[in-house]
């Protein structure tokens, strides 16, 4: 089954660097960023700030290793690591997904289209 895990980083050059190293070691199949603001409260005061929105595209069998990277490499003392089951999957995506994440050579996403 596919899973995302949503994380927010401080700038394009933390999330880069983790995204490009899970999906070399096949933890996510794709890893989607964008900049985005946040409105939070941090040690009694309102934060406004420019950040990062990270989805992890994965699997339930590489999601624990992914989150303990994530976790392990994280910029934030407090980072967020959520999980998001995916209830509804096309067949072609789901076989992308677990092809890119299991050991061996992945297909492009492109690749698992219907002709």
């Amino acid at each position: 089954m596919g899973i995302v895990i949503v994380s927010i980083y401080p700038d394009k050059k933390s999330i880069a660097k983790i995204a490009d190293a899970v999906v070399n070691k096949r933890l996510a199949a794709c890893v989607n960023y964008t900049k985005i603001n946040s409105v939070y409260t941090w040690k009694g005061k309102v934060e406004n700030t420019g950040e990062f929105l990270a989805l992890f595209k994965t699997t339930t069998k590489a999601k624990k290793q992914l989150k303990e990277e994530i976790a392990k490499t994280h910029p934030y003392q407090v980072p967020e690591i959520v999980e998001l089951q995916m209830s509804s999957v096309n067949a072609a995506y789901q076989n992308w997904l677990v092809d890119s994440t299991s050991k061996g050579k992945s297909k492009k996403r492109n690749d698992s289209a219907k002709r």
